[in-house]
């Protein structure tokens, strides 16, 4: 547990220049040695930052994995944070976020939850706000990555070829209690807000960013992990807006009308709310058009119960999906670590079929007249 919202006040994008940082040296290694050590055997690292998280993540060869995990402990044990590397990376990420303005489709999710989160910690850009960045110090590196990579905020997860006493010897080796001292405060999150409360500040907002299209986004907050209808919830987004081409807004919006490229629902859980929602590019002229069939499609799964029919083909779609994202080794192991962080377990294939098996039609009409009733709404256009 080490991403944005575990930052100090004032120091928006700590997590993220810490993720940045961890490859700029350790005290036996410089970056272009982290860089070139699992690279040049054909593996990769890399790192990212969520909200909740940092995470950093390596594929090898079954027989470099013990290089791997050294390499990994000694970014997260032993970083140092040199002057000249800050000056650089500081810039870097500063022309990130001066790059991603120039995406639309991105920078709409990071503005919605910053004005649906207002006033807590998950409404801070992930990526930071320029004038406190230029406030951080080694020193803000420091403390952070200390207090957060300590074994009662971290996980470690291992997919491959490799028997599980193999694996835990490893493990034990870099990152045992020989290595890694509990040295964090154990900070967990306090509550944002409860599950499906209204937002502190409904907003529908349009704005002005010279666009080509017309960006729109819509939702609200929604459940968190440990929610008991976090499941029905992400079958009937899918349902609503998933990857696949049959997606109802999918097949109304572009197959049946062709008034977008692009349209997709949405569902982020975080450890204690969360947000659902939908968004759509278009043609300006076109957006009033494009929310009246998003609204009809919405109706479509709040005014009538779903048959038993159409819930098992919704259930063998959803099943189906993530069944062959299972055979993505790095998807699996992020999934695992992620797991072993919120629940304390992994939770397996098995046990995600069998909480998929026990939704109910029921359960579908009351998550969607939940999720979606118009008094708890926002929206959110860019022109």
């Amino acid at each position: 547990m080490a991403g944005t919202r575990f930052e100090p006040e004032g120091l928006a994008g700590l997590a993220h220049f810490c993720e940045h940082m961890l490859f700029k040296g350790t005290v036996k290694r410089k970056s272009y040695h982290i860089n070139n050590r699992l690279e040049r055997l054909g593996g990769e690292i890399n790192a990212f930052t969520t909200k909740e998280e940092l995470v950093l993540h390596a594929t090898v060869l079954r027989e470099d994995l013990n290089k791997a995990l050294e390499l990994i402990s000694d970014m997260v044990l032993h970083s140092v944070f040199p002057a000249t590397e800050m000056l650089k990376e500081r810039e870097v990420i500063l022309d990130e976020i001066r790059s991603y303005k120039d995406s639309p489709t991105d920078l709409i999710y990071d503005k919605f939850e910053e004005k649906l989160f207002t006033g807590t910690p998950m409404s801070k850009p992930i990526l930071g706000i320029p004038r406190e960045l230029k406030k951080i110090t080694s020193g803000h590196l420091d403390h952070y990555l200390k207090e957060r990579f300590c074994p009662r905020q971290m996980s470690l997860s291992i997919v491959g070829n490799i028997s599980p006493q193999r694996a835990l010897a490893m493990a034990e080796k870099h990152f045992g209690t020989d290595t890694l001292q509990d040295t964090g405060n154990g900070i967990v999150p306090q509550p944002v807000k409860t599950a499906l409360s209204v937002p502190s500040v409904l907003f529908n907002d349009t704005e002005k960013r010279g666009t080509y299209q017309t960006h729109c986004l819509t939702g609200s907050v929604a459940y968190g992990l440990y929610d008991k209808n976090r499941i029905p919830l992400v079958l009937l987004m899918n349902l609503i807006g998933g990857p696949a081409s049959n997606a109802r807004l999918n097949m109304v919006l572009r197959e049946k009308y062709g008034l977008v490229y692009t349209v997709e629902a949405s569902y982020s859980p975080y450890m204690d709310t969360g947000i659902a929602g939908i968004y759509f590019g278009t043609d300006g002229p076109n957006l009033e058009r494009c929310l009246e069939l998003t609204e009809k499609v919405i109706r479509e799964y709040t005014a009538v119960t779903m048959t038993s029919l159409q819930l098992e083909r919704a259930k063998k779609q959803l099943i189906g999906q993530m069944s062959i994202t299972e055979d993505n080794h790095e998807v699996q192991c992020l999934s695992m670590g992620k797991s072993l962080l919120a629940f304390g377990k992994v939770i397996s294939h098995a046990q995600m079929l069998a909480l998929i098996a026990e939704i109910t039609p029921q359960q579908v009409l009351h998550v969607a007249n939940e999720i979606w009733d118009k008094s708890r709404r926002c929206t959110l256009v860019y022109i």
